[in-house]
């Protein structure tokens, strides 16, 4: 008796459901799917343009410095962190015009 009245009020819920409850019709589908895979083209052409934009342009030119490798600079009184003896010193050139 339970089975019986689950069972129809399952069948009177499906009769009562509003239309856009039911299912899109296959050509609808269908449809729809070669729309979306239009835009997925278009996409991928778009991103292929942009990416021979990108390559296309020069790299920025790299301004060098002068060559100060293996040059002793000697400090005198300036202000230094760390050891004297270090192998390795780092020197910042600062200009405050």
């Amino acid at each position: 008796m339970k089975v019986s009245i689950q069972l129809c009020l399952c069948v009177c819920m499906l009769m009562l459901a509003p239309p856009g409850f039911a299912q899109q019709s296959e050509p609808d589908l269908r449809q729809e799917i070669e729309r979306l895979k239009d835009g997925q083209r278009a996409l991928q052409q778009e991103l292929q343009e942009i990416k021979k934009l990108l390559q296309s342009q020069q790299p920025p030119t790299r301004r060098e410095g002068p060559n100060v490798s293996g040059r002793v600079f000697h400090l005198g009184d300036n202000p230094v962190k760390g050891e004297k003896t270090a192998m390795l010193t780092l020197m910042e050139f600062t200009d405050y015009q």
